[in-house]
């Protein structure tokens, strides 16, 4: 049976290189595992971003802190298939992986934001198709990273003896993220680790608020016993796979302070009971005690030990690396 330890992944901004770094740095210096960049064109009004806010490309952000960092792993939070081939998704990888001496993972999903498919000209099939072709890709994927040459006929790729090299080795983990049904057994089949997201509107493409409010830690761990569920039902050990999730981190020096900075993230996100962001998965609230004390909770409770950690502000990154890691790692 595995045994995950906790781990913390910094979430990159993609706005500046050199605001990029300094969190790589930082979190390096601080005993985080990873640092993970987003992979939109551009996002909406959701937490201060607009169409016009620059984001760097993921993969040619994490290529360039490869240099200036040792031990973290690089990943993405997650790369939508759609915008790559596979072919090109396990090139760029194995490409990282032999830079990096091995430091680095993959993380992948479906995709859901309808609004850059549409402004770029990528098609937006329904949910369903997405996922088969998810599924087809993480296939093609590994097959190019184990086997001399690849021939695969699938619905929607198709490769005749196709060469991969360099090989990465000792394999990357491969991170899906998601949270329905359908994706959770892809996850269950294929997945190392697993992000589990709240809602989005399914085909609509974008971010369901009200449905996001609703998705409390009762509803994550639902999605939790649905994957365990998805792995007994392939004849997997549901331990063998790490569960991963992203979090707004909202620390206050006090408790007083942490209820205003939550107050703030309510309105920021159009919710309109603040206790909604005290009981999301995606969030953690509170004094550096109590947050170290609801990630270890969680921990033991729904067997979350991969965090992806999202500061709004800097101050917000340091207090967390000062008080809040010190009494984890």
């Amino acid at each position: 049976m595995a045994h995950h330890t906790l781990k913390f992944g910094a979430v990159l901004p993609l706005d500046d290189f050199a605001r990029a770094r300094s969190v790589a740095e930082k979190a390096e210096e601080s005993g985080f595992y990873a640092v993970a960049a987003e992979d939109h064109f551009f996002m909406t009004s959701l937490m201060g971003h607009d169409r016009t806010t620059p984001r760097l490309e993921c993969f040619t952000l994490l290529s360039a802190l490869a240099p200036v960092t040792k031990r973290l792993v690089l990943t993405q939070l997650v790369a939508a298939n759609s915008f790559r081939h596979p072919a090109l998704t396990a090139k760029i990888i194995s490409s990282l992986h032999h830079i990096t001496g091995g430091r680095v993972e993959l993380g992948i999903g479906a995709g859901w934001f309808r609004e850059e498919y549409e402004a770029f000209g990528f098609p937006y099939p329904p949910p369903r198709e997405r996922i088969a072709q998810l599924a087809e890709s993480v296939q093609i994927i590994k097959r190019l990273w184990r086997e001399t040459e690849v021939s695969f006929s699938g619905r929607y790729y198709k490769l005749e003896r196709a060469p991969h090299s360099p090989k990465p080795v000792p394999l990357p983990r491969v991170m899906i993220g998601g949270g329905g049904k359908r994706l959770l057994e892809l996850a269950a089949r294929e997945a190392d680790v697993v992000n589990i997201i709240p809602p989005t509107a399914g085909a609509l493409g974008h971010l369901a608020m009200e449905e996001t409010a609703k998705f409390d830690l009762a509803a994550f761990a639902d999605r939790v016993a649905l994957l365990r569920e998805a792995c007994t039902a392939v004849g997997r050990n549901p331990s063998d796979i790490e569960l991963s999730a992203m979090v707004y981190v909202v620390l206050g020096e006090s408790a007083e302070q942490a209820e205003l900075f939550a107050q703030a993230m309510a309105q920021t996100l159009g919710v309109s009971d603040v206790q909604a962001v005290y009981r999301s998965p995606n969030t953690l609230v509170g004094t550096a005690e109590r947050v170290a004390e609801e990630i270890l909770r969680r921990k033991e409770e729904m067997g979350v030990t991969y965090y992806f950690c999202n500061f709004a502000v800097p101050e917000m990154f340091e207090r967390f690396c000062a008080k809040v890691m010190p009494r984890l790692v």
